[in-house]
Formats: C-alpha cells, sequence, structure tokens
C-alpha cells in the first residue's frame, strides 16, 4: 500500500472529542502554527545581564524612552514601584509618611530574630516596606535601614525580621526612632469572591487571619513625556517626575500638582489674615497652593472662596504688603482614587478611569466607580473645567464599575463589568463622546484586553471576544479547555499580550489547582489558529521598545514559620500564597524541589536538590524561588534561562486520532517517513522524539498496554538528517505526538508520511 501523508489542520481543537478532531491537533505544550505548521516556540532570558531582580509580584509592565534616549522600564508590584535602566531595578516607591517613634519602642526575643515595632496607630500591612534611623542598639542589635513588614499583631505594633539573632529579651531604642512607611503592600493574590464585581475581596495578611477585604493589588502605568504615572487599582494616583540621576521617589499626583505654578497675580494682606486681596483672580481654583513672602507653605484656597479677588486661606499669612504671589493648578481637585487610568494616543488626555467628581465647594466627594473624568488637553495637571479649558467628566450608566480601557487609532474602548462603551474625541464644548456598543458582555480582568490592527481582543468569563467596528463572539476551538482549567477564584490575574512578529495574542491565567498564572491560550489573529500550555507569567508588555515581547514573573518572598531540619518534606512559610504549584526554592545553600501547595506550606519536598546539601535551617529564614523575580525578553533563543543557566524546554505537539476507513480495521505501521526542520537550532545534532499512541476505540486508555489497547506508544527518535524510522505498531486508531526537551533545539513540524496499511478487523 502507497504511504499515507498526514494531512493535519492547523490549530489545536479541543471543542469536540479527540477522534471527533481527526485531521487535527489535540494537545499542544510550547508550540505555535506558522505557515500552518507546528513549530517550537524561542526561548526567554532575564532582560538584566546582571540579574536584576525586584520584590513582590510584578502586575504591570511599561516600557518607554525619554528624550534623551534613555530605555525606562516602568514595574509596578504588589509591594513596589521600580524603573528600570541598564539592568538596575531603581526603588521609587512612594512614602506614605514619616514619624518618630515614641521612647524605646523596640522589642526583642533572645535567640530570635523576630523584632516587634511598637507605633501607635501604624496603618501599615503586612509586606509593607520601612526605613527605620536613629534607633540605639537592643538586645545586642541595631535596628537600622529599609525592613518588611513581615506580620501586623495590632493597630499599635509590627514585626519585622532582624539580620542576626537577639542576645537577649530586651525592650529600647532610645527616643529618636523614626520610621519612614512606604505606601502599604497590598495582596499577592485574591483572597475571596469569583470575578469582578463580587466583592468585597479579603486579604488575610501575614499577620492576620481575619479577612480585612482589600482586592489584589493591580496597576495600571503610562508614560507622560518623560514622566511616569502609575495608579493603583481602587487607590491613588502616583507621579514620577524623570530623575535618572538620584532616583528620587515617586509622590502622589495631587502632591505634584501643587508644586506647578499656573498663574502669578499681586497681592496685599496684613499679618495673620486668612483673607487676602489680589489683583486679578482670573486662572485661580479653589484648592489652588499660594505661594509668596509671608504666606506659610502649603497653603492653598479654601472651598469656601467666592471668586472675587478676596481670597479664603487655609492658613494665616506671617506677613503683610503687597507681595507677587503664585497659585499653582489645583491638586485638591485631581483625582486621588481609581479604577485606572490611560492616555489618548492622539489628543494626550489624561484619563481616570473611576474618580471622585469635580466640585468647587468639596474637596471631598464621594468616589464614583463609574465616572470617566480627564485632564485638559496637553496638560495632565489641569482638572477643574472652565471655559478655558477641555477637562471634564462623564458618567457611564451601564454597570457597577468600570474595569479597564484600552486605545485604538479612532477611539478609546471602555469596559465596565457589564457593558462596553466608545469613547470618542469631538471638541469643545462636550470634549469627548460615549456611545455603548453591547452590553450584557464580560472582561475576565483589568489586563485581559490587548488592540491590534485597530481591533481589540478580550477574554471574559466564559469567551473571547472582538470589537472591529462591532462587539462579537471570537470563535475559539479551545474555550472549554480554557474556562474548565481556569480558577475563577483568581480570575484578576488574567493578563494579555501581542507578540507581533508571529501576529499572536497571548492570555495566561491561573489554572484550577493554581493561585497564580501557570495556563496560557494563545490565538493567531491572523489565521484565527489556538495553541496553549503551561507557563507563569503575572505581566506582559503590550508594546516593546527591547527587541523582544518582555513578560514578568515573580512571587513575594516568604520565611520559614518555623525551624526545619534536613529531611523535612513539608515546608511551613509565613505566606506561600503567590508561589506557583510546583517549582524550586532555595533556602541558604540549599535548594529544594517541591510539588505541591497546600495552605501556607510546600509539600512534596526534596530536599538538596540540583546537588545542593540538605541542612537544618532556622525559624525566619528567607525563602525564594530558584528563578529571581525578573522582567524576561521572549522569543529569543532556545532554552529557558530564567536562573542563568540555560535549561532546555520541554514543547510537544499532538495530533487527534487517525484511522483507517471508519476504523473497522485495524492498521499496521512498518515505518514513517519524517518531515521536520531544524532550521536555527544551536545543538549540533537537534533531534525529537516520534512516539505513536495505538488504541482500539477512542474510550481506549492507549499506550498502557491495558484490555482494550493493542500494544504500548511506540517512541522513534528523529535526528535532523533521518530519512525513516522503522516501527511495528497495530492499532484501530493512531495518534502522533512530536517532542523535544534538549538544549539547543528548534523544529518545525511539515507532512510526515506513513507507511500503514489495513490489517484485518481483530
Amino acid at each position: 500500500m502507497p504511504l499515507q501523508k498526514v494531512d493535519l489542520r492547523p490549530g489545536v481543537n479541543r471543542e469536540t472529542t479527540n477522534y471527533a478532531n481527526e485531521g487535527g491537533f489535540f494537545v499542544s505544550e510550547k508550540v505555535r502554527f506558522r505557515g500552518g505548521y507546528a513549530q517550537k516556540i524561542g526561548g526567554w532570558q532575564n532582560i538584566t545581564s546582571s540579574g536584576g531582580t525586584y520584590e513582590g509580584v510584578a502586575r504591570y509592565i511599561w516600557n518607554y524612552v525619554t528624550l534623551l534616549s534613555q530605555n525606562l522600564l516602568a514595574v509596578g508590584t504588589n509591594q513596589k514601584l521600580y524603573m528600570e535602566l541598564g539592568g538596575t531595578y531603581h526603588d521609587i516607591t512612594p512614602l506614605r509618611t514619616t514619624v518618630t517613634l515614641g521612647t524605646d519602642p523596640i522589642a526583642t526575643t533572645s535567640g530570635s530574630r523576630l523584632v516587634t515595632i511598637t507605633a501607635t496607630s501604624h496603618g501599615a500591612t503586612p509586606g509593607t516596606y520601612i526605613t527605620i534611623s536613629g534607633a540605639t542598639a537592643v538586645g545586642g542589635i541595631t535596628v537600622s535601614g529599609e525592613y518588611e513588614i513581615i506580620g501586623v499583631p495590632s493597630d499599635n505594633a509590627y514585626t519585622i525580621i532582624a539580620a542576626t539573632a537577639a542576645s537577649s529579651t530586651a525592650t529600647g531604642g532610645g527616643s529618636s526612632v523614626s520610621v519612614a512607611y512606604q505606601i502599604n503592600a497590598g495582596p499577592a493574590v485574591a483572597t475571596s469572591a469569583i470575578g469582578w464585581g463580587s466583592g468585597p475581596w479579603g486579604f488575610g495578611g501575614w499577620g492576620s487571619s481575619v479577612p480585612i477585604g482589600i482586592s489584589m493589588r493591580l496597576w495600571s502605568i503610562l508614560n507622560y513625556g518623560d514622566d511616569a504615572i502609575f495608579a493603583e487599582r481602587e487607590g491613588n494616583i502616583y507621579y514620577w517626575t524623570d530623575d535618572t540621576t538620584t532616583w528620587s521617589r515617586a509622590t502622589t499626583l495631587k502632591a505634584k500638582i501643587n508644586t506647578i505654578p499656573k498663574v502669578s497675580t499681586i497681592a496685599t494682606f496684613s499679618s495673620g489674615a486668612t483673607t487676602i486681596v489680589v489683583t486679578d483672580p482670573t486662572g485661580i481654583n479653589t484648592g489652588s497652593v499660594i505661594s509668596g513672602s509671608g504666606i506659610p507653605s502649603g497653603t492653598y484656597v479654601t472651598a469656601s472662596w467666592n471668586g472675587s479677588t478676596s481670597l479664603t486661606l487655609s492658613a494665616a499669612t506671617t506677613g503683610s504688603g503687597t507681595v507677587a504671589i503664585t497659585a499653582s493648578y489645583s491638586g485638591l481637585h485631581a483625582p486621588d482614587e481609581s479604577m485606572g487610568i490611560n492616555l489618548s494616543p492622539v489628543s494626550n488626555f489624561l484619563i481616570c478611569l473611576g474618580s471622585k467628581p469635580y466640585s468647587p465647594i468639596d474637596f471631598g466627594t464621594a468616589f464614583d466607580p463609574l465616572l470617566v473624568r480627564w485632564s485638559d488637553q496637553e496638560n495632565p495637571y489641569e482638572w477643574v473645567p472652565e471655559i478655558t479649558n477641555q477637562s471634564g467628566e462623564q458618567r457611564l450608566s451601564n454597570g457597577s464599575f468600570i474595569v479597564t480601557s484600552t486605545a485604538t487609532r479612532q477611539e478609546i474602548v471602555v469596559f465596565t463589568d457589564t457593558a462596553v462603551y466608545s469613547m470618542q474625541y469631538v471638541g469643545p464644548p462636550f470634549v469627548w463622546s460615549f456611545n455603548l456598543l453591547d452590553q450584557n458582555i464580560s472582561i475576565a480582568s483589568q489586563n485581559a484586553v490587548v488592540s491590534v490592527d485597530n481591533s481589540v481582543y478580550w477574554m471574559g468569563d466564559d469567551n473571547f471576544f472582538v470589537y472591529n467596528g462591532r462587539v462579537q463572539t471570537l470563535p475559539c476551538t479551545l474555550r472549554q479547555h480554557v474556562f474548565s482549567t481556569l480558577n475563577q477564584s483568581q480570575i484578576s490575574q488574567v493578563i494579555s499580550g501581542i507578540n507581533e512578529p508571529f501576529s499572536e495574542i497571548w492570555w495566561f491565567y491561573p489554572g484550577t489547582d493554581s493561585k497564580v498564572n501557570s495556563l496560557y491560550v494563545a490565538l493567531n489573529y491572523k489565521d484565527g489558529t489556538w495553541h496553549y500550555g503551561n507557563l507563569n507569567r503575572t505581566a506582559y508588555v503590550q508594546q516593546t521598545l527591547r527587541t523582544y515581547p518582555m513578560l514578568a514573573k515573580g512571587i513575594q518572598t516568604s520565611y520559614l514559620s518555623a525551624g526545619i531540619n534536613s529531611t523535612d518534606t513539608t515546608i511551613t512559610l509565613l505566606n506561600a500564597g503567590s508561589y506557583p504549584s510546583s517549582g524550586t526554592i532555595v533556602i541558604e545553600n540549599e535548594e529544594i524541589n517541591y510539588t505541591g501547595v497546600s495552605g501556607n506550606s510546600l509539600t512534596g519536598c526534596v530536599r538538596g536538590a540540583n546537588n545542593s546539601v540538605a541542612a537544618s535551617h532556622a525559624i525566619y529564614s528567607t525563602v525564594a524561588m530558584k528563578a529571581p523575580n525578573q522582567v524576561m525578553f521572549h522569543e529569543v533563543g532556545l532554552d529557558n534561562v530564567e536562573t542563568g543557566v540555560p535549561e532546555p524546554i520541554t514543547a510537544y505537539i499532538e495530533t487527534s486520532d487517525f484511522d483507517i476507513g471508519d476504523g473497522d480495521h485495524f492498521a499496521f505501521v512498518s515505518r514513517i517517513i519524517p518531515d521536520l526542520k531544524f532550521l536555527g537550532s544551536s545543538a549540533s545534532s537537534p533531534s525529537v522524539t516520534l512516539t505513536l499512541y495505538p488504541h482500539n476505540y477512542p474510550g481506549s486508555l492507549y499506550g498502557t498496554g491495558d484490555a482494550d489497547s493493542v500494544t504500548a506508544s511506540v517512541v522513534l527518535p528523529v535526528e535532523r538528517y533521518t530519512e525513516q524510522v522503522y516501527t511495528r505498531i497495530r492499532g484501530r486508531q493512531l495518534a502522533l505526538r512530536v517532542t523535544s526537551s534538549d538544549l539547543g533545539v528548534a523544529w518545525q513540524m511539515g507532512a510526515m508520511r506513513i507507511d500503514i496499511r489495513p490489517d484485518g478487523r481483530r
């Protein structure tokens, strides 16, 4: 019988049964389709040759180039904000407050590294970083420098871990202990509720067993010129002024605005007065900070000012006379809470999704999660609507809150939890128009949407969608697979990104057995094919200025909650919430493989892995993943270089079953003519493995030798110049798998030919 060519449809299809999908692919892992044929994806490596790393789980990354051609990468994690340049991550996390504590606020316990700090109404959360200075030695240790808060036993105390154990139980530190608190850390994962809008989400923290209703920390980031703006979801908005010399910390947007002069005029006032008379009040707003001789720093125009030449101030003057004064833009009227931010790509408005509405007589209006508010054009400091500018606001009517938005060439598409809107610039006096595109539409998360080729693609709660003039359900041959393997309680972690050279959109999502992103599904938006696999990524830059796509991974570093000996196979941490369901951790010099996570315990631990030495480790020892927190280039090289040492990527593709006729005869396979190319491989002898799986019926467990199986699977090595491989295998249906698991291997599968013939009915 002549050779049978195995013609296969591109893409992976799991919407039908394996047998019904004859002529297609059913299983994939790190394999894409290019030109209709399956090929292994590229490798990945740290973007920094120095192995730069950061603290926390990166939830958003943003790449831009300054006017001085500095290529910056902004990173927002659940614990900190960073700017990366030249391989170094610079900590620009804003400070929440700096306080001097009471006398002798530090307590130690003999033999322990745990230190308790007494701080009345500190307001800090576990995972927050602080900087302590001015303390004297206590219990044989001096607490000085940056520390992570690991527990919050009360509103008036928190705990940190010192570098060394205390030599005695003591209380002290003196009367000059100063603490600079960075903004509070947020949770790395969601701990209650399912999906957007079904809150509140709880966050128990490391020092508390009671949920306190704080959402998982998410960021949206953009650049305004050389500066960067960071918005914490359901939190504040922060502004970083370009400073690549000292890397000064970001401040709140409000604080930044208060430093930007708007108008100057002449004022007359007496000493001790709270009212001044100006020659021209034009451009001065309630909330404007007034600067000038005799006026205390930070003094602003109160909401009781009536717009006349007599300004009412928040503080009394300290001098008198007729002096020149400057009024800033009004920071008190700027948004200080949002669901996210965006920047219109052409008209250059800073847009706040969810905001407190503007009121000229009230600085503390209630937050409205459906309010879209925008700054003046080309001016992120002006948020007071006036006839001389284009700032304004519009409340959306459909939904409970805004989830996210994305910009296309002609419009901004805004998503609420139940609807999709088009936001288009129309100029004064209305500035922006809003049109309802569709309703009863879901979106999985803030970062589940991308815009490419003037179309918008997103992942919903139970389907995929596209908007290209109208909203449509996106045909997906992996829909059942994706949504049956999705951990709905962690759906807010879903991220997406564009791999433009391959015309692909990737979505990463948490699997049913994972609290972190562990799976992916990808769409080739040019030919409509899908593939899927396993990979942990937490953030994806949707436009890149560094040649390759950039994706982030990471965990929130934890600590042992109890000492362990060299044989313990279950290791309990203070917080294992952001750890993947399997991996390799490092404690001091020991590497430990684990296979499961149960609560805060890592299970199935193999001690002394990778030729390290199993050892005992004390309580509060640092526990980190072997692969450090990092942003990685993807589609570079052929291997996994997360740890700095290349490791092979296991990639495979498996066909659905195919048979002879209608499968009423057995088939006998004697040889295969492989059609594979290894172009781009760096290995001297690149190879793959062909595996044939025969079985009798679609429900048989093929390849296991069970009662319904004809024979076990057959593994056939195939190298670059292999012409044909011989085998003896028999069954009613056959499936073919191509696998590679060696370093330096690249491959693409063509049209295999099989010497197959009927072999009877039994």
